[in-house]
């Protein structure tokens, strides 16, 4: 077998540290498409790297020289894209200089897939929403213990000195005019599951580095009896670490959201029980997974909650029971594995 090119082992390398960031309850890169927004003539504002396309090229043939294009190929792809421009390479956290946004031309009035269409997820697709700059950067969190707080407030910081971190007023702009106005590159910061730590530590490490959180809480997780709490993330796929000792309580209140709310950062439903799209098939599961997290999230903030997210990032194609259920609910946008989607308004 050939050695593989120094293009190949960057793109391996990338993706390796990715896993194991992932492996080690770290804070992931991502970068995934927008899908939704306004499409045709529409100039991209001096924030969209023009590098960052041609690298997805080049690593997603590095990576799959076979041409695999399923979502587990694109996932990968992304994975190490993200890792390799937001952390590991020269405009990562430990970029000796601040990298310099390229601005893109005019878009190309070209239509992008319907959400609808599976084809949306290959990468074909994602290239183009690459190369018109209809994409985001997206930092993932999940646990975030205290000892992870002085990292998590340095790598914050570090982003934060090279990207706008963007606000659901940001994204309601960008789906609506095809704009960020933004002077820097934009970056969404995610904080999943409702942890009791996501409180104590990723707010304050947020507010130290001037970023906005956006917190995916799973109701019926916060709802669990204190001393229930680590049986049901054990139930639930919600994975814990050392620092979430069994007996106590490891996921926030609804005051905690509440608060977080009146500080400014996002408090947003990910399901009640940390569920997968492909098992809300019931009125029952629709009203448990759907409808009330929102209402519960509405509740507690005084607000709307804009977005949820399925465990393993199911997007929406506009079919089944759970695709009609988050329209039906009002939630404006879904977080999936490879895209944020702007869903339809049913008032349209």
């Amino acid at each position: 077998m050939p050695d593989p090119s120094p293009g190949a082992t960057r793109a391996h390398d990338a993706l390796e540290a990715s896993r194991q960031l992932v492996a080690r309850r770290k804070g992931v890169p991502m970068v995934v498409s927008l899908r939704g927004a306004r499409q045709a003539g529409t100039p991209v504002t001096g924030t969209a790297d023009a590098r960052l396309a041609d690298l997805f090229e080049t690593f997603h043939a590095d990576l799959h020289p076979d041409g695999a294009d399923d979502e587990t190929a694109l996932i990968e792809t992304l994975q190490a894209v993200a890792y390799d421009r937001l952390l590991g390479g020269e405009s990562g956290p430990h970029a000796t200089a601040p990298a310099q946004p390229v601005p893109l031309p005019t878009a190309p009035a070209e239509p992008a897939p319907l959400p609808g269409d599976p084809a949306a997820i290959g990468r074909a697709a994602t290239l183009a929403d690459l190369r018109a700059g209809r994409f985001l950067r997206v930092m993932n969190y999940h646990n975030t213990p205290p000892g992870m707080r002085d990292e998590l407030v340095a790598e914050l910081t570090a982003l934060a000195r090279d990207h706008a971190v963007v606000t659901p007023d940001d994204l309601d702009r960008f789906m609506r005019t095809g704009r960020w106005d933004l002077d820097r590159p934009a970056l969404l910061v995610a904080v999943y599951e409702g942890y009791r730590d996501n409180y104590d530590v990723a707010a304050a490490a947020c507010e130290e580095a001037g970023v906005t959180g956006w917190f995916f809480v799973c109701t019926a997780f916060m709802d669990a009896p204190a001393e229930r709490q680590y049986d049901f993330a054990l139930d639930h796929r919600i994975k814990l670490v050392d620092e979430n000792p069994r007996g106590e309580r490891i996921a926030m209140t609804w005051d905690e959201v509440a608060d977080l709310h009146r500080r400014g950062h996002v408090v947003t439903p990910h399901t009640a029980s940390h569920e997968l799209a492909e098992r809300v098939v019931t009125e029952e599961d629709v009203r448990r997974e759907v409808v009330e997290p929102k209402l519960l999230v509405d509740a507690a903030t005084g607000g709307d909650a804009a977005c949820t997210a399925w465990l393993a990032g199911t997007h929406w194609t506009g079919r089944g029971v759970a695709d009609r259920a988050l329209v039906d609910a009002g939630y404006r946008y879904l977080f999936a594995n490879t895209m944020v989607q702007r869903l339809p308004d049913p008032r349209d």
